[in-house]
This record gives C-alpha cells, sequence and structure tokens, in this order.
C-alpha cells in the first residue's frame, strides 16, 4: 500500500517533466524535418577523381602515416584526460 502511495506521488511530480519534455522532443523532430537532405559522396569516387599533382604531394607528404598519427594522438589525449589525477 505504501509503495503504491510512493509510487502515485512520484507519478504526480513528474508529471510536468516528462511533459515539457516530450514536448521538447516533438519540436526537435519536426524541426528536423526541416533540414534538408544531404547527399553523400562515396569516398573512393571522391579520391578517384583527385588529379596527379594532388596525390603526388599526398604521397610525397605521407598523408596516410601523418592522419594516422593525428588521430592516434588524439585519441591518447582523450583517453590520458578520463584518467584521475593525470587529466
Amino acid at each position: 500500500m505504501l509503495q503504491k502511495l510512493l509510487d502515485a506521488l512520484i507519478d504526480i511530480v513528474l508529471f510536468f517533466p516528462r511533459l515539457i519534455f516530450a514536448g521538447v522532443v516533438e519540436m526537435i523532430e519536426v524541426m528536423l524535418t526541416w533540414l534538408p537532405e544531404i547527399e553523400v559522396m562515396d569516398l573512393q569516387s571522391l579520391f578517384n577523381n583527385l588529379g596527379g599533382q594532388i596525390l603526388y604531394f599526398l604521397t610525397v607528404f605521407e598523408f596516410g602515416y601523418g592522419l594516422t598519427a593525428i588521430m592516434t594522438a588524439l585519441l591518447a589525449r582523450f583517453v590520458l584526460r578520463r584518467i584521475p589525477f593525470i587529466g
């Protein structure tokens, strides 16, 4: 009996926050329908359309290694900041 009373009290207290949350979610769903669809290009076709000069400089500057090194450094920084007393 006491549990049912507490559940009813919690439902009464949380009625308006749940109502506001549902309204905000509905507004966001409506606003998302206003956005235009974005056409996503295939990454392989994008690289196939690069010119020879661009591919030459990407090879000379070792773009693949550089991008991997940058992403690894960013990931390591993210992980280290999550450790207490270090970040």
